[in-house]
């Protein structure tokens, strides 16, 4: 079974794919040459960060924020840019709204898979926060990074009951399950050798918040509502 968020994703991944990885070609040259430098040589510093919810009153201790992902890539201009007009432009409507979570997910995919194909997959650093909030990336080559995180909140519901008359007679009709809330994180990271970089993940330095609906399109193999039949006489 098949949701519609599932397929909407999905050729909206295929769509940006298709168009950014040629654009990275040469971005990516020119921006893993001294990250690449600095890992041979063995200049390596470190990141280390908290994610958190900060008090609601004066004085209130804040409240860690678990299971946070969190990746550091490699600084490019071009995958920036590509997050920037995806922000510009999510508040335009409806529909741009619904569709920028998808978008920024099909974009960053299709920039690891620019590292890897380039074969700098080792350049791609993932972590996920642990219940204190805290995460750690240790020897990180000196050089730009982009750190981009996020938590997905989910808000399941029940899909509106209807009458068996009703459910044959809109079985195409998607049902909602309810809703995710993904709420990113991103900032530019600077690494020096031999130093340590702080970086603080909470709710007043967050970057953009979307939305993800679960959306279940009902099995067309169920039986389509009987036809009316003549009344006999």
């Amino acid at each position: 079974m098949m949701t519609a968020p599932a397929a909407r994703r999905g050729l909206i991944a295929l769509l940006v794919l298709a168009s950014v990885t040629t654009a990275w070609a040469g971005d990516l040259t020119e921006i893993l040459a001294p990250l690449q430098s600095a890992r041979e040589r063995g200049a390596f510093g470190n990141v280390a960060g908290r994610a958190y919810t900060e008090g609601q009153r004066g004085g209130a201790e804040s409240t860690p924020s678990a299971s946070v992902s969190v990746l550091l890539l490699p600084r490019s201009a071009e995958f920036d840019a590509d997050l920037d007009a995806i922000k510009a432009r999510y508040r335009d409507s409806p529909d741009a709204f619904l569709q920028a979570e998808p978008k920024l997910g099909a974009v960053r995919q299709a920039f690891e898979r620019a590292l890897i194909d380039s074969g700098s997959g080792y350049l791609l650093l993932g972590e996920s926060s642990d219940t204190a909030g805290t995460f750690r990336f240790a020897s990180v080559p000196e050089g730009a990074w982009t750190l981009l995180a996020w938590q997905e909140t989910p808000h399941p519901q029940r899909p509106k009951q209807l009458k068996p008359r009703e459910a044959l007679r809109y079985k195409e009709h998607p049902q909602i399950f309810g809703y995710t809330t993904v709420v990113f994180w991103r900032l530019p990271v600077d690494v020096k050798a031999g130093e340590d970089v702080a970086v603080r993940l909470h709710d007043r330095n967050q970057w953009l918040t979307g939305i993800r609906e679960d959306r279940q399109i009902p099995d067309p193999n169920q039986p389509s509502a009987p036809k009316s039949q003549p009344t006999p006489r």
